[in-house]
């Protein structure tokens, strides 16, 4: 294998045994100081997490909403660094781990509020907020609204309410866009 110091022919980066990556079942997404990034046609996103690193993050978060969530913990659970997570998530679920984990919360915030007659405060520390001002906060940015006025629009409207979902952190996150 020999390289050359011209920038006008072309450099084989792999030695002959490796060129079998070249072959169909390959893409290349990405070349860069002559190295190519191969992926199989069967990942979705590229750079993003796999289909199983996705679904357990999702059930670990839905099963402790109530807790801390650090990003250090959520990549370790998936074994991989922060940072690492921190891209991977973005590029699969579009929004940065912290604000999928507040939609989430706002998400089942809502439900309770509709479906239960508990104090805001209690509510709050019920979804993972510190307290009553910070699910206020979160809540009004997420879904646009107050908590009292989501109560109050959720109730009057007894059957058509403004979330159809069955996931009600889909419609948060979608007040956000």
């Amino acid at each position: 294998m020999t390289f050359t110091t011209s920038s006008s022919t072309p450099r084989p980066f792999l030695s002959d045994r490796h060129q079998e990556m070249t072959r169909p079942e390959f893409a290349v997404v990405g070349a860069s100081n002559d190295a190519a990034h191969y992926v199989s046609p069967d990942r979705s996103h590229a750079g993003g997490l796999a289909d199983w690193q996705v679904k357990k993050i999702i059930r670990h978060i839905d099963q402790n909403l109530r807790m801390n969530l650090r990003v250090v913990d959520l990549g370790a659970l998936v074994h991989l660094s922060a940072s690492h997570f921190s891209r991977s998530f973005k590029v699969s679920f579009g929004e940065p781990p912290y604000a999928y984990v507040l939609s989430r919360r706002v998400g089942a915030a809502m439900e309770l509020i509709q479906q239960t007659d508990e104090p805001l405060s209690q509510i709050a520390g019920e979804c993972g907020m510190c307290d009553q001002a910070h699910m206020c906060k979160s809540f009004r940015r997420v879904a646009g609204m107050t908590p009292l006025q989501w109560r109050r629009t959720s109730r009057s409207n007894a059957g058509a309410v403004l979330h159809q979902n069955s996931r009600v952190g889909d419609v948060a996150r979608s007040r956000v866009a």
